[in-house]
């Protein structure tokens, strides 16, 4: 929580006016999204800014806990690399959604126009119409605190090569920021894909290579030029995030082949052992097995949504789902039949040594008990009949339930784990470096001096 004492910036025509200094509070994703709570402390009044959907229930709680009332929830703009929660927190807390009219969300009460002022009890929050990485781009002003979204981010700025952005209009906007607002003036940032939560506007002035292009011709030629590649999950994200259509909580193999053939396999979690998952794979995918899952959320929510649970057949990636769902994590797909059924589909997986899947490990765990059970009541006492009894029951149960507790007990046998140093495919790891396609553009080429010209 950071509090700090500034004049909220003067609507054009206005005198500054001393208001309470904002509280400010930061959500940090793993995918290197940022969200944040902005409250009047003393009216309980608050605002929250492009919740992400993982940390709706985080949001909620903190809102919750402070005994603030949630105003609004604003999405600064059309978010193409990750799910929006701005839907579920609203509804959650009966806040009034904002965003620009051209974003065309469905659901949104509130279009504000450029300047307009949102009221949070002794605090005015002033939104700006600040276009350039997608046309309906807002930043929010509150006292000496402006969160820029993807606009102006730390040591950089936004792609604008999708959904409409623009290389020239986004210079327009930047140098309007620059000439209005201070150096004090505190930066919170859309993303950041280092760790870092805020910065200054001074700073970026003095640090900020796209700042130091101070001719518009120029800075469009650097921002346009080698475009990253465009986010593979924009379309499902934008389903969601426009037009509030829910992602499927599961979808057939054949239906996902072709994404996984590339880039999308970057979004599978594969929910099976390790060794299962070092026997055969998707290749590119990321290997959480399904015990694991609870220690290892936050690898989950570094995986690009919506993320893709896969097991053999289909049954262990709906016990994921429900597992991460009660972790409040959302954007949660099962592919149906799981690894036989893309194979089937034509998605020939990568190989690696073979092993015995979980599944007639359960087999012969099963047989060989209620063998033992059979044998052992005829030869030494009956009382070993009721072993071969409660496998039976056991079996049934699974059967009815889909859930093998004997499944998951042999999933963490020692044989079922993957061998050390093993590189189970990649994304493998949950360090949240900048995604391929994400929002932030790649540094201009060249080093540039602070007067703008090429060294």
């Amino acid at each position: 929580m950071t509090p700090r004492t500034a004049p909220i910036l003067a609507s054009p025509g206005s005198s500054s006016r001393a208001l309470p200094a904002p509280t400010v509070v930061t959500f940090a994703h793993p995918q290197g999204c940022r969200s944040y709570l902005v409250a009047d402390a003393t009216a309980r009044r608050a605002l929250a800014i492009d919740p992400h959907l993982d940390l709706v229930a985080e949001l909620e709680a903190r809102v919750r806990r402070e005994g603030w009332t949630l105003d609004y929830v604003l999405d600064t703009h059309t978010h193409a690399d990750h799910p929006s929660g701005s839907a579920a927190l609203a509804a959650r807390l009966g806040s009034v959604r904002v965003a620009h009219a051209r974003a065309h969300h469905r659901g949104v009460a509130l279009h504000p126009e450029d300047g307009q002022e949102l009221d949070l009890g002794g605090l005015r929050a002033r939104v700006l119409h600040a276009p350039g990485h997608t046309p309906d781009h807002l930043v929010v002003a509150v006292g000496n605190e402006l969160f820029t979204g993807d606009t102006l981010l730390i040591g950089g700025v936004a792609r604008t090569d999708f959904l409409g952005g623009d290389a020239g209009t986004l210079f327009d906007t930047l140098q309007r920021l620059l000439a209005e607002l201070g150096d004090e003036t505190v930066i919170h940032p859309g993303h950041d894909y280092e760790g870092r939560t805020e910065s200054t506007l001074g700073a970026e002035r003095r640090g900020n290579p796209w700042l130091a292009l101070r001719e518009r011709a120029a800075f469009v030629r650097a921002l346009t030029a080698n475009p990253p590649p465009r986010p593979t999950n924009m379309d499902d994200l934008l389903g969601l995030n426009r037009e509030g259509h829910p992602i499927p909580a599961a979808l057939p193999a054949a239906e996902l082949v072709g994404a996984l053939a590339g880039e999308g396999a970057a979004r599978v979690i594969d929910v099976r052992t390790g060794v299962e998952f070092e026997g055969e794979h998707v290749r590119g995918s990321r290997s959480i097995p399904l015990h694991e899952l609870a220690h290892r959320a936050d690898e989950v929510r570094a995986t690009p949504a919506p993320r893709l649970l896969l097991c053999r057949t289909g049954a262990r990636a709906e016990e994921a789902r429900r597992v991460l769902e009660r972790l409040d994590l959302g954007a949660l797909t099962v592919i149906e039949g799981g690894l036989e059924a893309l194979r089937a589909a034509g998605l020939e997986p990568e190989r690696g040594r073979a092993r015995l899947s979980l599944e007639r490990q359960v087999r012969i765990a099963a047989g060989a008990l209620a063998l033992a059970g059979a044998v052992f009541g005829f030869l030494v006492h009956p009382a070993f009949h009721a072993l071969s009894g409660f496998v039976g029951a056991g079996l049934v149960v699974a059967g009815l339930t889909d859930w093998c507790g004997m499944g998951l007990l042999l999933a963490r046998m020692p044989w079922n784990r993957a061998a050390a140093g093993a590189a189970p495919g990649a994304g493998g790891g949950c360090a949240a470096a900048a995604p391929v396609g994400g929002c932030a553009a790649s540094a201009p080429g060249g080093a540039c001096s602070l007067d703008g010209k090429r060294s």
